[in-house]
């Protein structure tokens, strides 16, 4: 990478280092581990990059939306609708606040994210 000054930082999502960061809460199979590196963390924002383990888990955003963009990993999302989204590098999923479902990891997940308040 080319050198940027010091208030810019480059990584590739791939392959950056990531610190621990807590397991889903919900686990219906499977022993799924996170890790997750946080880049901006302003009052109604966050974005990061976290990543899954393989596992199966009920996920929720009652008050908050997220944006997600998959850089590497296999699985799927069944949403509470019974609509289905395919995990896979490349895949952009927006979830608004009120969403839950499922996630299904079959093989480890990386995806850079974006949590922003819904009510902001």
């Amino acid at each position: 990478m080319n050198a940027l000054p010091s208030l810019a930082e480059a990584f590739t999502s791939v392959d950056v280092e990531l610190g621990p960061s807590p397991a889903p809460s919900r686990v219906l199979s499977g022993e799924p581990l996170c890790g997750e590196r946080v880049l901006v963390d302003l009052p109604g924002l966050e974005i990061g990059v976290w990543e899954v383990t393989p596992g199966r888990f009920l996920s929720s955003k009652p008050k908050v939306g997220e944006v997600m963009h998959f850089v590497a990993g296999a699985g799927q999302i069944t949403h509470d609708d019974g609509a289905t989204t395919v995990i896979a590098p490349g895949v952009t999923v927006s979830l608004q606040a009120g969403w839950s479902g499922e996630w299904t990891v079959t093989e480890t997940v990386r995806k850079v994210y974006a949590i922003y308040d819904a009510g902001a």
